[in-house]
């Protein structure tokens, strides 16, 4: 991973070479070379955000609907620091049949009391070994609007939190294999 920054570090060097030679050694307007050193500044900026994308860094997108957790961290909020607290899921979407697909990613939340409780469950659930599949779910629904259809991103009254996506962890049962038969050779 060092020597792909170091590589990565070294074609921004050229380029900006490059750009001080075509600044210094051409003809050109000062409005192009302008417009140039400017198109380059946000070359560099969305392409290093582009490769911290790649290091492995957790995202903050949103949860799959359904997914498999490998494993959980928990960042507790510190005040001190002005630490917010974040959870940290490592995990891997699932099909219809419970089956995981693709590689595993990490996903960073932000803290609150009920997903940390929840977090802290299912590390303590695959710590001893257990499976967990998770998915997501949004909160509590207002009770005055039972059997209604509502939407699932519709925050309720009072805590701004109620109404945003959470998760929630189902044990995953053990394979139920078939039995065994001992073919006999004749």
């Amino acid at each position: 991973m060092l020597e792909e920054r170091i590589l990565l570090t070294l074609a921004y060097v050229i380029i900006s070479a490059l750009l001080l030679i075509f600044c210094f050694y051409t003809g050109f307007s000062k409005k192009i070379k302008l417009t140039g050193i400017v198109v380059l500044t946000f070359f560099y900026i969305f392409s290093w955000k582009g490769y911290e994308g790649i290091l492995g860094w957790p995202t903050s997108e949103e949860l799959p609907e359904l997914f498999n957790i490998n494993w959980v961290v928990i960042q507790e909020p510190n005040k001190a620091q002005s630490n917010e607290g974040s959870l940290f899921l490592w995990v891997s979407e699932v099909d219809e049949f419970n089956k995981s697909f693709g590689d595993p990613r990490a996903y960073r939340l932000v803290w609150n009391d009920d997903n940390h409780k929840k977090a802290q469950d299912a590390l303590h659930k695959i710590k001893e070994g257990q499976q967990l599949n998770g998915k997501k779910s949004y909160g509590v629904l207002n009770k005055d609007n039972e059997g209604k259809d509502s939407d699932v991103y519709d925050i309720q009254e009072g805590d701004p939190e109620l109404g945003s996506p959470s998760f929630e962890f189902i044990e995953v049962p053990p394979l139920d294999l078939p039995a065994k038969t001992m073919i006999l050779d004749q």
